[in-house]
């Protein structure tokens, strides 16, 4: 599924959408974030900023150039402050921001915020992402692209058997 929507941010949670639980990138996370502008993302993550670079750097992944982690808001998720404040620093509007989640909290956090929110399932029933306005079943099934106007869009794998 094409998505016609422009996006002038994109905002990736960093545990269990990047990498696994033993601080593995997914497949295709590290080729995405390096074909992304990086002014045009950032990893949001419910985790400290020591912990949240540390897994960056293990899974290989491009440093981000923003990173907003539990240390740099009050509230985090499923609160929206980490993404507004991601948002914000990336110069966007929340309307034309997208969120890569996969968790309930971090998708509340993301609606909450006024960002679409794009789910992972990870092998879940659809009905878990009911804050989702999209879903894929694994971030391979993902595929981002940059638009001649800078924005950057995205195609989703359809989901099968669902």
């Amino acid at each position: 599924m094409e998505s016609p929507l422009r996006y002038d941010a994109i905002c990736f949670d960093l545990f269990g959408t990047l990498v696994d639980d033993r601080g593995v990138a997914f497949d295709g996370v590290a080729t995405t974030l390096a074909s992304l502008p990086r002014e045009r993302w950032a990893i949001v993550t419910s985790c400290g900023r020591e912990l949240a670079y540390a897994l960056v750097r293990r899974a290989a992944l491009p440093p981000p150039a923003l990173l907003v982690s539990s240390d740099d808001v009050e509230r985090t998720k499923p609160a929206g402050d980490p993404y507004a404040l991601a948002v914000a620093r990336l110069g966007a509007a929340p309307q034309r921001a997208l969120a890569i989640e996969d968790s309930r909290d971090g998708l509340a956090a993301a609606r909450a915020a006024g960002l679409d929110a794009l789910a992972i399932l990870r092998g879940r029933g659809v009905a878990f992402a009911r804050d989702a306005i999209f879903v894929a079943e694994r971030f391979g099934d993902v595929r981002f692209y940059e638009n001649d106007d800078g924005s950057i869009s995205f195609e989703i794998e359809p989901l099968r058997g669902r």
